[in-house]
C-alpha cells in the first residue's frame, strides 16, 4: 500500500507544478512543502475541467463513493486502489472510466517492524523512497464526488497501487504507480475509455529511485517538517528482512 507521500518539490511547489504537469495554478495560503501527507488529510490532485483545462483541486485522501450515506456506516478508507481489482469493483471501474486524476508528490514511505505506521509495541522502521534530487512525479489517481454529513460536497481520491518493484520489495509487498510523463494527458482525457487507461498502468519507478532509511518522526501523522525525510544509515539485513 501507499500510506504516506510527500510533495516537496523545491522552494515553488505551484511553479513546479504548471512547469512539469501543465497545470493552471493559483496561490492560495496552502501551497507549502509537504513532508506527511497522511490519510483523511487534504492533498492537491489534477484533473481535467470541461472546458480541456487541467486544474489543481484539494481533496480528501481517501475515497468516498457518491453512494455513501452520509449519516450511515462510514466506508471503508480507501486511500489506495490495487491495480487487480480496479475492473472487478464497480466504485474503482466508473471512477477509471469517468474520474481519473493525477497526485502530484515527489516520494513515499514504507515501513518494516511491528504493526503499522504509528501502532504496535516497536515503532516500526520507515523507509522513504523517491527519485534522485525529489524531482516531480505524479501518481495515478482515481477521485469521486459524494456529500459529507453536513451535506456539503466532499471530493476525494485514492492512488492505484501495483506489486512493487526491486527497490521497493525488500520492504513492502506493494507500491504506487507512477506514471511516465508522456501518460499524463491520455489519463486525463474523458476520451480514453477504462480499458485503454487501464493499459496505461503497471509502470514500475523508474531506475533513478533511491530508498532512505528515516527516522520515526515519520511515524506520526501530525509532524510535516523536512525531519520527515532526513537520511540516517539503513539497519542491517538479516535473512532477508530489515530489522533495527
Amino acid at each position: 500500500m501507499c500510506g504516506r507521500y510527500t510533495l516537496t518539490s523545491h522552494e515553488e511547489i505551484a511553479e513546479d507544478l504548471q512547469a512539469s504537469l501543465d497545470v493552471e495554478v493559483t496561490a492560495d495560503p496552502w501551497w507549502k512543502p509537504r513532508f506527511n501527507v497522511a490519510p483523511t488529510q487534504p492533498a492537491p490532485i489534477v484533473r481535467l475541467r470541461r472546458d480541456g483545462t487541467r486544474a489543481i483541486e484539494l481533496m480528501r485522501w481517501g475515497l468516498v463513493p457518491h453512494w455513501a450515506d452520509p449519516g450511515g456506516k462510514k466506508p471503508p478508507l480507501m486511500i489506495n486502489a490495487r491495480l487487480e481489482s480496479l475492473t472487478a469493483k464497480q466504485m474503482f471501474r466508473d471512477a477509471l472510466a469517468r474520474k481519473r486524476c493525477l497526485v502530484p508528490a515527489d516520494g513515499f514511505f514504507e515501513w518494516v517492524g511491528r504493526g503499522a505506521a504509528g501502532r504496535g509495541d516497536k515503532a516500526p522502521k520507515p523507509f522513504y523512497f523517491h527519485p534522485r534530487g525529489h524531482a516531480l512525479i505524479a501518481f495515478a489517481g482515481l477521485w469521486a464526488w459524494s456529500r459529507d454529513a453536513s451535506g456539503a460536497d466532499l471530493h476525494s481520491f485514492t492512488i492505484i497501487t501495483t506489486p512493487a518493484n526491486d527497490l521497493v520489495r525488500p520492504i513492502h509487498d506493494r507500491m504506487p504507480i507512477v506514471l511516465a510523463p508522456d501518460d499524463h494527458a491520455a489519463w486525463l482525457d474523458p476520451a480514453v475509455d477504462g480499458d485503454t487507461a487501464r493499459a496505461i498502468l503497471g509502470h514500475p519507478a523508474g531506475d533513478d529511485w533511491v530508498r532512505d532509511a528515516v527516522s520515526t518522526w515519520v511515524n506520526k501523522a501530525d509532524h510535516d517538517d523536512p525531519q520527515c525525510i532526513a537520511p540516517e544509515p539503513e539497519p542491517a539485513s538479516k535473512q532477508g528482512r530489515l530489522f533495527d
